[in-house]
């Protein structure tokens, strides 16, 4: 099976999904004379949006990156690229959560949950290529698996301290969870993992 299909299913997927995270914000009918007041009240929930959209979009660069090494695709593949399309679709349910219960430790670990586990299906299609190198390009190589198993290592081992604390503190969960977001976004363009991105 040739990528494209597949590439453009799933970048169907994560405009639904991402899309789909607006729809949690309405704004009550209330009177002026309380819009500040209930604009702060959905302030959260607004926290909530921006964060899993960031999320959702560098899920999607990087998936976007890691189709950049596949010639094709077989049954395998194809089948953990739509099970990391369903935890992905998942997670404007713990967003919403979130801006509902801002400080309540079960939507913060099912959140931190939800995206580990995302982490763990996109790490497993990492080491499906290597084991099937017939589906990749000649530049996909140990150096890549090398360069991004750490980042795999690094995210999850974060956000699981994130869903330890999520009773304690949980105002510290959040960070964590900006913070790993804001590392990935800046650390990984700067690494070198043998593949030349700039055809993609």
């Amino acid at each position: 099976m040739q990528k494209s299909r597949l590439e453009a299913f799933s970048d169907g997927v994560f405009a639904i999904v991402i899309t789909l995270l607006i729809l949690d914000i309405r704004f009550p009918e209330v009177d002026y004379s309380r819009f500040v007041e209930t604009l702060v009240s959905i302030l959260p929930r607004i926290l909530a949006y921006v964060m899993s959209f960031i999320i959702i979009g560098l899920y999607w660069v990087i998936h976007h990156n890691s189709m950049h090494v596949m010639r094709k695709i077989d049954r395998g593949f194809l089948w953990l690229n739509i099970l990391l399309l369903l935890c992905i679709s998942f997670i404007p349910f713990p967003t919403a959560l979130l801006g509902r219960y801002p400080y309540q430790a079960d939507p913060i670990i099912l959140y931190g949950a939800t995206l580990i586990l995302c982490n763990l299906i996109g790490y497993g299609m990492i080491l499906y290529a290597h084991y099937h190198p017939h589906l990749t390009s000649a530049e996909f190589g140990r150096q890549y698996l090398r360069s991004h198993t750490p980042n795999y290592l690094l995210v999850n081992g974060a956000y699981l301290i994130a869903i330890l604390v999520a009773n304690s503190m949980p105002v510290l969960s959040y960070i964590i969870y900006v913070v790993m977001v804001l590392t990935v976004i800046i650390v990984l363009p700067k690494q070198n993992d043998g593949i030349n991105y700039s055809g993609s």
